[in-house]
């Protein structure tokens, strides 16, 4: 059977379309549009025939263009609440009609289209490239030291840097010179998505959905906290329960999960500009990371699509029971 791993940004749009003819009063569309003309996304789920009022509201998102994965499980989850069943045809375990009448669900797909449109695969297995070249690809061939990733910047300027050719998918292009990475600038199509629908809906949690390549580890998922120190008191505590949840419900599963959640781990400039981007809205909401591994024979995309399905279930049964 071919597998249902939708990441590009026609397939999404396609699926926007099939959605609205069969789910209107389900599905909300919003998007903005980035400097290169694409649409990000986002795709609102609750039962829209009443007042969404008093419900609880929950952010799902993803900035990166290198790990699909992300993409392709909310493609999965947004499928199972909008028709009863998944991309395999399997009727889903959530109870749809329950959620659609407590929660608002928004979801951004694809935080970077123009980056995934570049992409060179559907997705990294680790059958084409290695993790050198991939890294390649996702900040670009650096022109000093061949063969090696270029440098990691928040926002840069083509008249300052010299940038490599082609510029990494990483990076979103904001105008004629500059690019940003979009989790680390809020002069992203990611971030400005987010605060214009914020602004409607009010959430209270976001589930950011990554991926990365577990070099040296034996693990093959994980979940991310806050940076230690920006989120506290309750919201820290609703955090770790929250990411215990999703990593027990990984190993029953079978995968190798980090037994418990962890600080997001950055230091230095990585780490200031999280605490600058994201320091304010860890204070007010619950928010933390999913990790699943990409580019590795051990990763193939079925693992990639499901692990992250499993972490936006949890997420939402969780929202029914608290």
């Amino acid at each position: 059977m071919e597998i249902p791993f939708l990441a590009q940004p026609d397939q999404l749009e396609a699926k926007i379309a099939e959605w609205q003819a069969l789910a209107e009063a389900r599905l909300r569309m919003d998007y903005v549009t980035s400097y290169s003309g694409h649409r990000v996304y986002g795709l609102s789920v609750s039962d829209f025939r009443s007042s969404t009022e008093g419900r609880r509201a929950h952010y799902f998102a993803q900035p990166h263009a290198h790990e699909p994965g992300a993409t392709a499980g909310m493609m999965d989850v947004l499928e199972q609440l909008l028709t009863g069943r998944d991309l395999y045809g399997e009727p889903t375990p959530l109870d749809v009609e329950r959620v659609l009448a407590k929660t608002v669900l928004t979801f951004n797909p694809i935080g970077n289209p123009q980056g995934r449109a570049a992409a060179p695969v559907p997705f990294w297995d680790g059958s084409r490239y290695t993790n050198d070249q991939f890294w390649c690809w996702m900040r670009g061939d650096d022109s000093d030291h061949p063969g090696h990733m270029w440098r990691r910047l928040d926002e840069w300027d083509r008249r300052v840097e010299r940038a490599p050719e082609p510029v990494g998918i990483v990076y979103e292009q904001i105008d004629e010179y500059r690019y940003v990475e979009p989790n680390r600038s809020q002069l992203s199509a990611y971030f400005r998505l987010f605060h214009q629908l914020d602004a409607r809906y009010h959430y209270d949690c976001w589930l950011d959905l990554h991926q990365t390549e577990f070099v040296h580890s034996p693990h093959t998922c994980e979940i991310l906290l806050p940076i230690a120190g920006l989120a506290s008191g309750s919201i820290a505590e609703v955090n770790h329960k929250w990411g215990q949840r999703i990593v027990d419900a990984w190993i029953r599963a079978g995968f190798r999960a980090l037994p418990q959640p962890v600080p997001l781990g950055y230091t230095g400039e990585q780490a200031e500009y999280f605490r600058r981007n994201w320091g304010a809205l860890h204070q007010r909401m619950n928010i933390i990371s999913t990790e699943i591994k990409n580019n590795a024979p051990d990763a193939p995309p079925q693992f990639q699509m499901r692990a992250q399905v499993i972490a936006i279930q949890e997420s939402i049964k969780r929202l029914l029971e608290d």
